[in-house]
């Protein structure tokens, strides 16, 4: 679809670069279609891999052109990242043992393992396993219809969301801020304690919920 269209340009987002759960590595665009490489833009960080989140540095390859106007609209848009954020990464990305990261790898992929299993034992909730990142996305549209205790309805992810937070003070992001709904978003970037934690509060914010109880039936009047 993309070769058919030679003036779109490809943004190819890396931020999670070696945070991958699958067998293999994942597959490089420019590995799979080497051909659109003059207008490939890789954008990619210090943020995830070295979680180094707060610091804000990232960088960006492609095209020289390219890469040359977005020199001239960040240098009037930013006046520049932290220069001690700059050292660390630089010290990040040069140093030769990167155990750090592939032991951070292992550790995201325990914690997605125990997450996915945990909440997929609970009546009323369902997910994949993630294969990557720092999130595992859970459907909950079997809640919705239920009523809490104090009587208000789960009408949307975003109540499931409320009631998690109100009931068990667990904070997940309702699955329609991604266009992604029945599903709330929970995050597995946490100790193994602190997740463990978390699923059992959501186990119990779940049970507390209750059935609508059916309508009554409409009445029908028989003439004699």
């Amino acid at each position: 679809m993309v070769r058919r269209h030679p003036r779109v340009l490809v943004l190819w987002d890396e931020i999670y670069e070696h945070i991958w759960f699958t067998p293999e590595r994942p597959a490089h665009l420019l590995h799979v279609a080497p051909d659109l490489r003059e207008r490939t833009l890789l954008v990619n960080g210090a943020s995830k891999t070295y979680a180094m989140t707060g610091w804000r540095i990232g960088w960006g390859a492609g095209p020289q052109a390219l890469v040359r106007a977005m020199e001239v609209i960040q240098s009037q848009a930013s006046s520049g990242p932290n220069a001690i954020g700059q050292a660390a990464t630089a010290w990040a990305l040069d140093a030769e043992d990167q155990n750090f990261v592939s032991a951070s790898r292992a550790a995201y992929a325990r914690r997605a393992a125990f997450v996915a299993e945990a909440l997929q034992a609970v009546p009323g909730l369902s997910l994949l396993a993630p294969q990557g990142a720092f999130f595992a996305y859970v459907r909950c549209g079997a809640l919705i219809g239920r009523l809490r205790p104090d009587g208000r309805p789960i009408a949307s992810d975003a109540d499931v969301v409320d009631w998690l937070l109100d009931a068990e003070g667990v904070a997940v992001v309702d699955g329609a801020a991604y266009g992604l709904s029945p599903y709330f978003r929970v995050s597995i970037a946490a100790s193994d304690a602190v997740l463990a934690e978390a699923v059992q509060r959501i186990a119990r914010a779940v049970g507390a919920l209750r059935l609508a109880a059916p309508a009554p039936a409409a009445a029908i009047a028989v003439a004699p």
